[in-house]
């Protein structure tokens, strides 16, 4: 019998909604930096998009249930006959069912974008002005910096594959920097006096103006607040134990040595950087590791010079509190937490609920 030979052309491409998602969210941000200048009211809407489209990206990655607003059908998700979720909850499905939070800062940067966006669409706005132009560039480049930040590390093993694009976008909101310049030369007479009184400014790792007041927090923990786009990163300074050299920890998933490229996981940095480990002697009444309501951090707070730090945010705190329903260590608020739960628990409402 003699075998029907295949049909020659090209192998059907597989379906890749996730892919189709981020591709999406790319062309919205290309044109967020294409009508910065012409258009800024169409710059903040698609914008506003693209960040809407990598967080439901996120949430596909993990199930394709996740991006549908109320009763999953994947038959209607399949023909797009469904509504998705709105900002608010794929925020709180990221925090709550993926277990990868948005830090605070970054969810606030977001934010601004949507309340702006809401704004333009609902009620009118004169945005043709040199003051709100540079707002505009300020909360773009911000909440571009975040959303570097997720694809770049805490999302690294999802979104690695789209490194290409993400410096490309990288490129184009450099004319958001130069629309800046206007703010940091308003600014000389200001940087000039922080210098004078012995004040430590330096290059703005977002923005690229000398305009970051780098200050010490406790020990080897520095914030750097830059005045042009208002920044604020966080970086700690530990020794690798592996060359022993200084080591920049900014939070996240890890960190790896500079010098000699070794890699650490969160667990390992915790390690690393606590100061009261855990013993066998102390292992039932010890308050750390403690769980972070900043990011969600499972386990990420531990002692750093009598304060307590989280290794994934670098929220820093004076004290810790006792959730109490579950009795989790926490550096929230922990005041009618029996009633409320902490970020690990739904507290007694949850349970008189069921």
């Amino acid at each position: 019998m003699t075998a029907t030979p295949k049909p020659k052309g090209k192998t059907p491409k597989r379906p890749d909604p996730m892919g189709d998602l981020v591709a999406n969210a790319i062309d919205f941000l290309t044109l967020a930096t294409e009508e910065f200048e012409g258009r800024p009211k169409h710059s903040i809407i698609a914008f506003h998009s693209a960040v809407e489209l990598v967080l439901k990206a996120r949430l596909m990655h993990e199930h394709w249930s996740l991006v549908v607003g109320k009763n999953p059908d994947l038959s209607s998700f399949q023909t797009g006959d469904f509504v998705s979720v709105t900002f608010e909850e794929a925020c709180q499905r990221l925090a709550k069912v993926v277990g990868s939070a948005l830090p605070d800062q970054t969810r606030r940067w977001f934010d601004e974008i949507r309340k702006h966006r809401n704004k333009l669409v609902h009620f009118f706005q004169d945005i043709d002005t040199p003051a709100v132009r540079e707002q505009i560039a300020r909360e773009q480049l911000s909440a571009w910096h975040g959303l570097v930040g997720l694809l770049r590390v805490q999302w690294r093993d999802v979104f690695a594959r789209f490194d290409i694009d993400i410096d490309a976008l990288d490129r184009r909101f450099a004319k958001h920097r130069l629309y800046l310049h206007t703010r940091f030369d308003s600014l000389s007479d200001e940087l000039k006096a922080l210098k004078a009184a012995g004040k430590t400014i330096e290059t703005c790792r977002s923005c690229g103006f000398d305009a970051a007041e780098t200050q010490e927090l406790v020990g080897e923990l520095r914030q750097a607040k830059c005045h042009v786009c208002r920044i604020a990163p966080r970086w700690l300074t530990v020794e690798c134990p592996n060359c022993e050299k200084p080591m920049q920890v900014e939070g996240d998933d890890g960190a790896t040595c500079e010098a000699c490229q070794t890699g650490y996981d969160q667990d390992e940095l915790s390690d690393l950087i606590d100061e009261d480990p855990v013993t066998t002697d102390n292992y039932f009444d010890h308050a750390t590791p403690a769980h972070c309501s900043s990011c969600d951090g499972y386990q990420t707070v531990v002692s750093y010079r009598d304060h307590y730090l989280c290794v994934s945010c670098l929220e820093l705190t004076d004290g810790l509190g006792a959730c109490g329903w579950c009795g989790e260590s926490n550096n929230g608020d922990m005041e009618d937490s029996e009633w409320k739960g902490c970020n690990f628990c739904d507290g007694r409402k949850g349970w008189d609920r069921d």
